[in-house]
């Protein structure tokens, strides 16, 4: 009795232990799907149920094309997949291969090798070949790691399959081909269906891989959701991965199901109905374009609205076809892959200097720009491109601190409040190099962009020092850690921490008084862009004041057109983190390429996020 009572305790106990786990595993995941209702804009405090942001994720044209993209990607690569797993397992379980043991190795490996080294490779291949990133691309990447879940799903099912049954259809009379269609096949169905549903949910959902091969028109879900957030959360995402979630789970159950000795017949017909409702949709993305040519521009998430993009179409006749990138990194490992076709892309300022070193970009005719006058001269002759003659700029901020009124009491003006003690726990920066060691040197009254080793391993300590102060370095969500009032003290970018303050009045932002960092997001035209004149007639499209006020207005970002404030909205004009004061710009700098430098602040970061 006493055992069986020690049992039963320790029963519970492991039960308990597993909802614990379970509850750490997916708690994040239900949380995503409650605030994908929430009314708020941003993802905080909940306000009230609502379907809005589905709705809007629904409307929202970049993300519907995203969708299309991932769905052709998604079942082109699963019938590849099915057909050269299935034809690998067949091989693999019913001939004596001389070397076995290694082909079954060569597919383990692409389940083994992390995915990152696997995309790395991929892209390194076609630059070998000269092989254009773009859609094809993403397919044969996505068929290269997913060969081998069908020959693992499918070689479970021969080995399991009765032979019996096809020696009986051989002593009736049928050959080898017709036993294998109307025995083998049939039989292997459920594994197959099984198999294709699994390579399914796994290209759908692929993001590494994807981010390494993919080119113009290429855009899949996963990338557009990763560079939404690089903008901040807000419920529409949210919503789309809800959504993708939901069919994930769906496919996965399914799959599941599809193993089973006596597979149900309903998984069968709810698969073909989701097989015939995805094809329709994504063929439905499949329009005639009309116009002769495309623009094709590579830029960051919410840069551009719909509504400028379609003025643009609508008055030169073409295509915009926009796709998106999360880091200035992963532009530049595109653009030196030589493999892309980018007519415009939109890089920060630090980024421009090293890509007109790598000799990636083409001089812009700055004399078939004549709204280039409407400009604030203070963006115009910058350190990275004095010239102007390779980048145009397009958007600028500012990183300051943005703080709640109501959580920190006393009037502060300086970077030390960020080493403060009584705002333990209660300070967030930003989860870049550059941008925190920024902080610190100009703390001490010094540059930005110091190279001085000992200065940097000075400033590296004062940073480890403060580590014990610091909630989270966080480059995405730094916004809604104010407005949910985990953070009183934020390192952050103007534009998101100008958009929290319009969601709540308790939100200030202040430029500290030794100097911050002052960016500009550049637009640009690749070397060897394929559109060059239509690249330049967008660029002076959006240079006209009433598009870029009107931009401005959507977007929320601060753009250098001085002529454009006419156009723009008085909340957006007067929030003094969109629009600073140019007393509080005056010790501003920007971030500028440190040449080898950069390898000793990496080091010094490396260990200070260790620690």
């Amino acid at each position: 009795m006493g055992q069986q009572k020690a049992y039963q305790e320790r029963n519970l106990g492991l039960k308990a232990f597993s909802a614990l786990v379970y509850l750490f595993l997916y708690a994040p995941i239900v949380i995503l799907v409650i605030f994908s209702f929430n009314q708020s804009k941003l993802n905080v405090v909940w306000q009230g149920f609502t379907l809005k942001w589905y709705e809007i994720a629904w409307r929202d044209i970049a993300v519907i094309q995203s969708v299309r993209v991932s769905l052709v990607v998604a079942l082109l690569s699963t019938i590849f997949s099915t057909v050269l797993g299935t034809l690998g397992a067949l091989a693999l379980t019913r001939y004596e291969l001389r070397l076995r043991a290694f082909y079954d190795t060569l597919f383990y490996l692409p389940v083994i090798i992390p995915e990152i080294v696997i995309g790395f490779a991929t892209v390194i291949f076609f630059g070998l070949i000269g092989f254009k990133l773009g859609i094809s691309s993403i397919v044969i990447a996505h068929v290269a790691f997913s060969v081998s879940y069908v020959v693992f799903v499918v070689r479970a099912r021969l080995v399991g399959m009765d032979r019996s049954l096809e020696e009986a259809s051989m002593d009736l009379g049928a050959n080898e081909l017709q036993t294998f269609f109307r025995v083998t096949l049939p039989l292997l169905m459920p594994g197959i269906i099984s198999a294709s549903l699994l390579v399914f949910t796994i290209s759908l959902d692929d993001y590494v891989i994807t981010s390494f091969v993919a080119g113009s028109n290429a855009t899949t879900l996963p990338l557009q959701i990763y560079s939404m957030v690089k903008t901040g959360v807000t419920p529409e995402i949210n919503a789309i991965s809800s959504v993708l979630l939901v069919v994930t789970i769906v496919l996965v159950y399914l799959s599941h199901q599809l193993q089973r000795e006596q597979p149900p017949k309903s998984a069968l017909a709810i698969v073909v109905l989701v097989t015939i409702l995805l094809g329709s949709f994504a063929v439905g993305g499949v329009t005639t374009n009309n116009q002769t040519r495309q623009l094709n521009l590579y830029i960051w998430s919410n840069y551009a609205s719909a509504e400028m993009l379609k003025k643009f179409e609508e008055r030169y006749n073409v295509k915009v076809r926009v796709d998106l990138y999360d880091s200035n990194e992963a532009l530049l490992a595109k653009l030196q892959t030589g493999l892309v076709d980018y007519d415009l892309i939109v890089p920060s300022d630090y980024m421009v200097s090293i890509l007109i070193k790598q000799n990636l970009l083409q001089p812009i005719d700055r004399d078939s720009l004549p709204n280039l006058a409407n400009l604030d001269t203070r963006f115009l002759a910058l350190p990275f491109d004095p010239e102007n003659r390779y980048s145009i700029p397009y958007t600028w901020g500012t990183t300051g601190i943005g703080y709640r009124k109501d959580k920190i009491n006393g009037n502060f003006d300086s970077w030390s409040v960020l080493w403060d003690e009584k705002y333990k726990d209660r300070i967030a920066l930003l989860d870049d190099v550059r941008e925190v060691f920024g902080a610190a040197l100009k703390k001490q009254g010094l540059s930005l962009n110091v190279t001085d080793s000992n200065q940097i391993a000075k400033t590296a300590n004062l940073l480890k020092e403060q580590k014990s102060l610091v909630k989270v370095y966080d480059s995405a969500t730094f916004a809604e850690l104010l407005l949910s009032g985990d953070a009183y003290l934020v390192q952050g970018y103007s534009g998101q921490i100008g958009k929290a303050m319009a969601e709540n009045p308790n939100i200030a932002y202040f430029i500290p008084k030794e100097g911050a960092t002052i960016w500009t997001d550049n637009i640009c035209i690749p070397k060897g862009a394929p559109n060059s004149d239509l690249a330049v007639l967008f660029i002076n499209f959006i240079l006209d004041p009433q598009i870029s006020g009107e931009n401005t207005n959507i977007t929320a970002y601060s753009t250098p057109n001085k002529a454009a404030k006419e156009f723009i909205k008085p909340e957006i004009l007067n929030n003094p983190a969109l629009f600073p004061s140019d007393e509080s710009l005056k010790n501003c700098e920007f971030i500028k390429d440190v040449g080898s430098a950069i390898q000793t602040y990496d080091r010094y970061w490396t260990e200070i996020k260790s620690e």
